[in-house]
């Protein structure tokens, strides 16, 4: 089974979206250096998961099965 490496999935939901980090912060309600340690910990706890999720409008479904690039 391969892990799941959660700040890859914000990478990739945050690409697919084409929102810069600023804005996602914004629209998460954090601050964008927050943003970046969201993207660079491979795990990340669900409260924090439906968080990023709701603030790129997808499900936690789609986030954990985006796929991306090691």
């Amino acid at each position: 089974m391969k892990l799941i490496h959660a700040g890859k999935c914000v990478v990739a939901a945050q690409h697919q979206k084409g929102i810069s980090s600023a804005e996602f912060a914004r629209l998460a309600g954090t601050s964008p250096q927050q943003v970046l340690r969201w993207r660079t910990h491979s795990n990340m706890k669900l409260h924090t998961v439906q968080r990023v999720c709701d603030a790129l409008g997808i499900s936690v479904e789609v986030f954990i099965t985006l796929n991306y690039k090691d």
